[in-house]
């Protein structure tokens, strides 16, 4: 965030209104209450690069039934809008954009990226980019033998298990066709 941002942002409330700060885990369905919020300026003017500010936070808590509901309008709001698909080539590009769509979350361990797309009727289209070495064309062609790959899963309201919602790009297809006609 910019401090211009902030600024334009603080500039509508009161000068003695209290700050509140909500740190979040939605996937989790955790709250973690603020403690102490302090900022940091550093003595050296040279070292000033921008504001910092250093929260403290306690225990988490569990979300109630309307916090993660309001976790996902923010995601909904910040991703791309979902254009007018006409038919299922324009819809196989909008799939091959994934990289525009937000980051649901990462497993640096496997280097995994999942990003998320929420749909209009709740579901939400997944696509996960990961590596995977390939023997074969270290030994018979000059490419890097390390590949970039992707998995895709659509996630229907009240799924329990990721990997229980894995799918094809045909089915992603014909979901976005389907969410379109409504």
């Amino acid at each position: 965030m910019e401090n211009k941002l902030l600024k334009e942002y603080l500039g509508e409330f009161n000068e003695d209104s209290d700050v509140s700060i909500i740190i979040a885990n939605p996937k989790d369905r955790k709250m973690y209450k603020s403690e102490i919020m302090f900022m940091i300026a550093p003595e050296d003017e040279e070292e000033k690069e921008g504001p910092v500010i250093c929260i403290e936070f306690g225990q988490p808590r569990d979300m109630d039934k309307e916090e993660p509901e309001m976790a996902m309008d923010v995601e909904r709001e910040a991703q791309p809008e979902l254009p007018r698909l006409k038919n299922n080539n324009q819809r196989k590009e909008f799939l091959k954009t994934y990289r525009d769509w937000l980051v649901w979350f990462e497993v640096p361990q496997s280097e995994e990226i999942y990003y998320r797309y929420i749909l209009p009727d709740e579901s939400a289209i997944v696509i996960c980019e990961y590596k995977q070495y390939v023997a074969w064309k270290e030994r018979y062609t000059d490419e890097n033998p390390e590949s970039t790959y992707t998995k895709s899963y659509l996630l229907e309201p009240g799924y329990y298990h990721l990997h229980d919602c894995e799918t094809n790009e045909t089915a992603l297809v014909k979901k976005l066709m389907e969410v379109q006609k409504k």
